[in-house]
């Protein structure tokens, strides 16, 4: 069975604001591009309000194979509560964009033996405890550190592209 060691849990960016929400898919996308993740949208639940907004709850599963033995994974869960559609002068120009109450989680997790291999039977087992004990430990350490500084990074980088619009001068 893979183990599964937690290197990032609940780290959330909550914002009540306006934005493109197709922009926001594309950012993201494309940094999990850019960094060889496998990209998946696993959930995707609509509530329609009675004042006309909407709630959605999406979640996405990125991964990452670095090699045979080890994968990295970010959960992404984003709740938008009471999203509709605005228009929003930028510019001097009318657009449309979103607003929201929104909150984005983001969970990061090391996967080892992810395809299983090494539990076939009780001997591949030991010689995957004693791999993991003694042989790669230090490079397991590394992985950590390199799935903890790009979950930050990826964070950052919807951060920015959340905080953009409250400099563009945006009335709506």
């Amino acid at each position: 069975m893979a183990e599964k060691e937690v290197v990032a849990k609940e780290l959330k960016i909550k914002q009540k604001a306006v934005f493109d929400m197709g922009e926001l898919y594309q950012t993201m996308f494309r940094w999990f591009s850019q960094h060889n993740y496998d990209f998946q949208e696993k959930q995707y639940m609509e509530k329609k309000n009675p004042d006309g907004g909407k709630n959605l709850e999406i979640k996405w599963i990125a991964t990452r194979k670095i090699n045979d033995y080890v994968k990295f994974q970010i959960d992404i869960v984003f709740t938008m509560v009471n999203l509709v559609e605005v228009e929003v002068e930028v510019d001097g120009r009318k657009v449309n964009k979103h607003k929201a109450n929104s909150e984005i989680k983001f969970d990061a997790t090391l996967m080892k033996n992810y395809e299983n291999k090494w539990d076939k039977n009780a001997f591949l087992r030991f010689i995957r405890e004693v791999y993991d004990t003694y042989i790669i430990r230090s490079r397991i350490e590394d992985y950590k550190a390199e799935l903890y500084s790009e979950i930050y990074e990826l964070i950052d980088e919807v951060k920015a592209f959340l905080n953009m619009y409250k400099f563009e001068g945006i009335t709506i």
